[in-house]
């Protein structure tokens, strides 16, 4: 037979891990509100002859070629959409999808939440990524290899 008793200090302690779970996330919300945001990097004035090249390794479904050398300007973005500044029209292409960025000497990507990700030699891109020579970028099915610039 059940006791009320029992069944009322259950709930009890439900309401109370309850409580608990609710007061932890408040918590986290408002250390991570408090938290100073990070100062983004600052991409430095590029002379208009320095871009980025990428060589096109697989084409997807856009309309690129294999072995077309695309030359990329600093702070660019790539993605499906024509409001990009590289538009790569592959399915698997978020509207926009990803930027490329020059900070001091470096060239970095960065992915713009796209649904399939953006890849340098197959690791998913977290947060700005640099790219090297010899690396392979990866923006939904199109694949692109960094050539020395």
């Amino acid at each position: 037979m059940i006791d009320v008793l029992d069944v009322l200090i259950l709930a009890l302690r439900l309401l109370i891990v309850a409580l608990l779970y609710l007061f932890v996330v408040v918590v986290l919300r408002t250390a991570m509100a408090s938290l100073p945001a990070a100062p983004p990097l600052r991409p430095r004035k590029i002379a208009a002859g320095q871009r980025l090249h990428l060589l096109v390794v697989e084409a997807g479904s856009s309309a690129l070629r294999s072995g077309e050398i695309l030359e990329i300007p600093a702070g660019a973005t790539l993605g499906r959409s024509d409001r990009t500044d590289v538009v790569l029209a592959d399915t698997a292409v978020s509207s926009e999808h990803a930027r490329v960025d020059r900070v001091g000497r470096t060239w970095v990507v960065t992915d713009l939440g796209s649904t399939n990700g953006t890849r340098i030699n197959d690791a998913p891109v977290t947060g700005r990524t640099r790219l090297a020579h010899g690396d392979v970028l990866s923006v939904g099915t199109v694949r692109m290899q960094v050539l020395a610039r």
